[in-house]
């Protein structure tokens, strides 16, 4: 059992005058399946990357007794065949090998100390023993045999991210963490992964998928306003105990002003009382003795009233200060004439010579909320282009000249600021509200685009789409990188003002929830 203890740490971003962990003292076991959540904006990532190094706290130690490997990674390597890659990742044991045969063909005997070093770096990496089980891995993750055999450019994004998650695990006297592993992974991918996940002994994960969370952790270790929490359990576990803490702090929050404001008025009463009874007997101290004691005691009883009240004070403001709101958020359609919005006809498309899909037939009526699912490259995201018009077809037939608005999988301002893509005062205006309502500090909104976070950057083109006079919205894969607070208010609103949406989702807890329509592309 090996532990990573961090000490007293401050972290700040000192560019942005941001200030993200202050005198944080945790001890985590790296047995532990931990997930970490929280909302966008307070600093997962830059959690896991004060972790493994690649961040140093501004004060404080992050103490380990386990190397870290973080996801995601870039891979430089000149080899090509996967299984070569592979071995590169898990720690340069392709170039040992290399090297070593090398040596021995040329029979340089200057080389000898130099074959014995490598030789021995590569006993430790457990060289000769790691095709079968790299064999092993690929076999647990459901992969093909022949995959190790292939081009490694050629493989889709979701077997990389699978094969780049096992070198990780493969590496020796590792911690791996894991950052946001699940995004852009179709649903079998995500089902894969956390079986995989399931019988590995310790890592730490950020993921906003409440359904993958559930499978694959046994801890949580929550990031919230004015604390971070470690609790034992599921995803699940951990939400409805929260649930149950920020109902009590609801139903209370009112009550427990008004104490504030009664207890912080009782402590001036006391004070200023005890300044009148001190006053009262500097007065007449010399000449009534009994009432200069007197007034000694009311010092020292309102003395101890005051700390009373304060410590009260002091435990109710405490009950306040993890209480996250989650703000309403209203979905706006522009009203339609007809109720048949499209219809799509025998639809086909594809790219190079490939067929992505044929013969497609489905309609879009007024209020359909419709998801679209598949399989990783199966078309999902060029339906929706062909829909939105950024592809050209015959195949779709548009009732009246309905106005579309998207927000898809790259974000559409990515640099910047918002004030360069919008210069009418009552849209900025409107994305303000709605970036507020989504919990980006206001203090963001008027940085460059580039230096917001991963989920802040989808808020905010989701917040763009929604701006915009619509009677369709299209979503792709809207919930990447979103926190769990945002999700469940999309949830919300969607579910609350019944838009015309059609959607690409690989969280299928959403999905259920909020789908009329499910159109399924093999």
């Amino acid at each position: 059992m090996s532990k990573i203890i961090i000490q007293n740490m401050y972290f700040h971003y000192a560019e942005y005058f941001q200030t993200v962990f202050e005198n944080v003292n945790l001890t985590l076991d790296t047995d532990w399946r931990l997930g970490l959540i929280g909302r966008n904006g307070r600093g997962k990532s830059t959690f896991l990357k004060l972790l493994h190094g690649s961040l140093v706290p501004d004060k404080g130690n992050v103490v380990k007794q386990v190397n870290t490997e973080f996801f995601p990674y870039e891979i430089n390597t000149n080899y090509r065949v996967t299984l070569d890659v592979l071995k590169e990742c898990i720690g340069s044991l392709k170039t040992m090998e290399d090297t070593m045969e090398e040596i021995i063909v040329s029979e340089d005997k200057n080389r000898y100390q130099e074959y014995q070093e490598i030789l021995e770096q590569y006993l430790e990496a457990d060289g000769f023993q790691m095709e079968s089980r790299i064999l092993r891995e690929i076999t647990l993750m459901n992969l093909p045999e022949e995959i190790l055999a292939r081009d490694y450019d050629v493989l889709s994004g979701g077997e990389k991210t699978r094969l780049q998650i096992i070198a990780m695990f493969l590496r020796n006297n590792s911690y791996v963490l894991l950052d946001e592993p699940t995004n852009h992974l179709d649903l079998v991918g995500k089902k894969l992964l956390a079986e995989y996940l399931k019988q590995k002994k310790g890592f730490l994960v950020v993921s906003h998928d409440r359904s993958f969370l559930d499978e694959v952790i046994d801890h949580v270790l929550s990031i919230n306003k004015s604390n971070i929490e470690i609790e034992r359990g599921t995803f699940t576990s951990w939400k409805e105990n929260k649930d149950k803490k920020e109902n009590f702090e609801s139903q209370t929050e009112a009550r427990l002003v008004r104490e504030i404001k009664a207890l912080n008025n009782q402590s001036v009463m006391k004070r200023d009382w005890a300044s009148s009874a001190e006053k009262t007997k500097n007065i007449h101290g010399k000449f009534e003795r009994s009432s200069g004691s007197r007034a000694a005691q009311f010092m020292m009883h309102a003395k101890r009233a005051e700390d009373r009240v304060m410590k009260n004070l002091e435990e109710k403001s405490k009950l306040l200060q993890n209480f996250e709101v989650a703000k309403e958020l209203e979905i706006k359609q522009k009203a339609l004439e007809g109720y048949t919005i499209l219809r799509v006809k025998d639809l086909s498309y594809g790219y190079d010579g490939g067929v992505l899909f044929s013969h497609l037939n489905f309609k879009v009526a007024l209020g359909d909320r419709i998801w679209i699912r598949g399989n990783n490259g199966s078309g999902k995201s060029t339906l929706l282009k062909l829909i939105a018009k950024h592809l050209e077809s015959d195949g779709i037939n548009y009732f009246d000249e309905i106005q579309i608005t998207e927000s898809f999988q790259e974000p559409l301002w990515n640099s910047g600021y918002i004030t360069d893509y919008i210069k009418e005062d009552s849209k900025q205006h409107q994305i303000y509200e709605l970036c507020g309502l989504f919990d980006i500090p206001s203090e963001t909104l008027l940085r460059p685009i580039e230096t917001f976070s991963g989920g802040e950057k989808k808020k905010l083109d989701i917040a763009r789409a929604l701006v915009c006079d619509n009677q369709l919205i299209l979503l792709d894969e809207p919930l990447n990188f979103m926190d769990i607070y945002f999700r469940e208010q999309l949830e919300k609103a969607i579910l609350q003002y019944l838009p015309t949406l059609i959607f690409i989702e690989h969280d299928e807890w959403f999905g259920n929830r909020v789908a009329t329509k499910i159109i399924t592309l093999d």
